[in-house]
């Protein structure tokens, strides 16, 4: 598992947009304008990955400002963790005396599990007793015990 911070997730963003969309933004930042209403003072809420379609980006090119939707930043984060399960999160909070620029995070996880059968699990035992490699071996030996059982 990799959790990302907001930087990381304008860089990456930036980044992917130059290789798939052939755009190279001047500025990338989150924003507060959904293109509707805009959300009531003293409020705090979050968007996450249900929230898809919503606009929280602006890619400010040389001539235009382009939105990104919450999906598009969703694919960029795929695009960079191919094997990755994403699950984004903007926290805004509009209270008095919070800072107005929301809170990104996004955590990346990797289904790595790999159902393994026991002549598999004794040569990569061999393996990591080759390599010396104590905490290798005994992961492997305790998933081992566990299928003679």
């Amino acid at each position: 598992m990799l959790t990302l911070d907001t930087s990381e997730i304008i860089e990456i963003t930036k980044k992917q947009m130059g290789k798939v969309m052939n755009l190279y933004p001047v500025e990338l930042k989150f924003t507060d304008d959904f293109g509707r209403e805009r959300p009531a003072a003293d409020h705090k809420f979050s968007l996450t990955n249900q929230h898809y379609s919503a606009k929280v980006m602006d890619c400010i090119l040389e001539n235009e400002v382009r939105p990104v939707l919450m999906c598009e930043i969703i694919y960029f984060l795929k695009c960079e963790y191919i094997d990755g399960v994403i699950d984004l999160r903007l926290d805004y909070d509009f209270r008095k005396g919070s800072e107005r620029n929301p809170m990104a995070t996004a955590v990346v996880s990797f289904d790595d599990d790999v159902e393994l059968e026991r002549a598999e699990l004794a040569d990569l035992i061999d393996l990591a007793l080759q390599m010396n490699d104590k905490v290798w071996f005994e992961e492997l030996s305790q998933k081992y015990m566990e299928l003679q059982a």
